[in-house]
């Protein structure tokens, strides 16, 4: 009918799209109709944003009052405030109102300067809160204790912590699932011993410098993050965490061989391991049939890892050369799937003959993975000098599939760059490469049939791999300008003996 609000038909949809909006905007709908300004009336998800200032804070009061008038059961408050604007009676008035309006989902973000503001205790009596966002807030064990029986998750930023505080809450949060703790400050220790038996996420970012030891005993974790400033993490006990599924350890002391060594067999469920900026590590050694996804970087004391991973699907690590990195450059051994994907961050501080050396066998490592993407800061890194390759061979002979993610414009002709990489790689099936990943240039390769052995030229019978410039029949490139085909198709049509057809499909 001509006229009619079919939205306003539908209330059991209003406070959903009213409570997808922040406050501003959703109070503007209740002059859509009678229906918008009731469902608004009613509206139990209320996200202020981060647009409260000091003449907003008395719509905010007076807009959970109006709930509290109606004893309308909050489910979500978020706000974000600045410094300067906070006052902490506005804060202790709003958290008052919204414990007894039985709030499940509180956010509350202070953009702090230089002092934390005082956390309200009337918060730790909510027995219906659900989740808790804290940002900016000095927390101190209240003279009553804590409440928080229906507590599953707890994120704490930017805030100070009473040691005392924190143990109360792991020993009285039965129901908690997930912990996070990021640029926090106060506590020197985090334990957790079973009395979280919901526990299935820890993340802790960013730990202090006086942040020193982590025991962590829950049987259902699965997701556990570490990281620190300065290495001053020097106690890591991962203990009855046999369901942990995805650990992260980032700039963390504890991690050394023997650690390593003593903790893998307690979590054999582990499927995503990320290891970073742990100096102490020397070689890793992990036999585990569970393991899919293993990256190690920023380990500038690695010699080793050797992996006996038969269902591993990705593995990531970095090629350092220079001064503070270790000579020769860590050796890599891996036992994987037939359908490992590898990516090699190439990090060079010189580009020289030894570099280059260095390069060619870090990558012979990665020789039978089923892809390989290498991700360097200019194409320098990938062109192998003409003259180091007479005397050497390719590393990747058997790879089929490699990207080449190079972060700024090229210094190399295309061709350069193709010649160098098929001599890495000479019998590839798809080669990418480029400046970041939407504006890739590709080549695929098509070969002559393996029944056409008997043509097979001298200078590739003593080889494990054939010469692409022998065996290539089809060629299709993809994303080039017209002048990078016209210098590739030379370049093929020169260098190919059976080439048959070179397929261009312009950017």
């Amino acid at each position: 009918m001509e006229g009619t609000d079919q939205i306003s038909e539908l209330p059991v949809f209003l406070e959903h799209i009213q409570s997808l909006l922040v406050v501003k905007d959703a109070l503007n709908t209740s002059t859509l109709s009678k229906a918008w300004n009731s469902a608004w009336a009613s509206l139990s998800c209320l996200n202020f944003g981060d647009d409260i200032f000091s003449k907003s804070k008395n719509i905010v009061s007076q807009i959970l009052a109006d709930r509290q008038k109606q004893n309308i059961s909050i489910q979500r408050f978020m706000v974000k405030l600045p410094y300067a604007s906070l006052t902490s009676n506005y804060v202790d008035n709003w958290i008052n109102i919204l414990v007894a309006c039985n709030i499940k989902e509180l956010s509350i973000e202070v953009e702090r300067t230089h002092t934390y503001i005082k956390l309200p205790e009337a918060i730790f009596a909510s027995k219906s809160l659900n989740v808790l966002r804290l940002g900016g807030f000095n927390l101190e064990l209240p003279s009553n204790g804590i409440k928080f029986s229906s507590l599953r998750e707890l994120y704490l930023a930017d805030s100070f912590l009473d040691e005392q505080l924190l143990q109360a809450l792991c020993a009285s949060c039965s129901n908690l699932e997930v912990l996070s703790l990021s640029g926090f400050h106060g506590p020197i220790s985090l334990q957790v011993a079973g009395t979280l038996p919901k526990l299935r996420a820890v993340y802790l970012e960013d730990c202090p410098d006086q942040f020193q030891m982590v025991d962590i005993a829950a049987p259902n974790l699965k997701d556990l993050e570490i990281s620190s400033f300065c290495e001053d993490l020097h106690v890591i006990k991962i203990t009855a965490c046999k369901s942990l599924k995805h650990l992260e350890l980032l700039t963390v002391e504890a991690v050394t061989d023997q650690w390593l060594e003593e903790l893998l067999p307690n979590i054999p469920n582990l499927e995503i391991f990320h290891l970073s900026c742990c100096s102490s590590l020397k070689t890793v050694n992990i036999s585990s049939d569970r393991l899919k996804y293993f990256q190690v970087t920023a380990c500038n004391n690695l010699i080793e890892v050797d992996l006996d991973t038969p269902n591993l699907l990705g593995f990531l690590c970095d090629v350092r050369y220079g001064e503070d990195t270790v000579d020769p450059l860590p050796t890599f051994n891996l036992k994987a799937s037939s359908l490992l994907e590898a990516c090699l961050c190439l990090i060079p501080e010189t580009l020289d003959n030894p570099w280059y050396s260095k390069l060619i066998k870090s990558l012979g490592n990665f020789n039978h993975c089923n892809a390989i993407t290498l991700c360097c800061e200019n194409d320098k890194e990938i062109v192998i000098p003409k003259d180091m390759r007479e005397n050497l061979l390719p590393p990747l002979y058997d790879a089929k599939c490699l990207r080449v993610t190079i972060m700024n414009p090229l210094n190399h002709s295309v061709v350069d760059v193709v010649d160098s990489l098929l001599w890495i790689s000479p019998q590839l099936d798809s080669l990418y490469f480029g400046c970041g990943t939407e504006d890739l240039k590709t080549l695929k390769f098509t070969y002559r049939d393996a029944a056409d052995d008997e043509d097979e030229k001298p200078c590739c019978a003593s080889l494990p791999w054939k010469c692409w410039r022998h065996e290539l029949k089809k060629v299709k490139l993809n994303n080039f300008t017209c002048m990078e085909l016209q210098e590739l198709r030379n370049y093929l049509l020169t260098d190919t003996d059976i080439l048959e057809e070179i397929f261009e499909v312009p950017p």
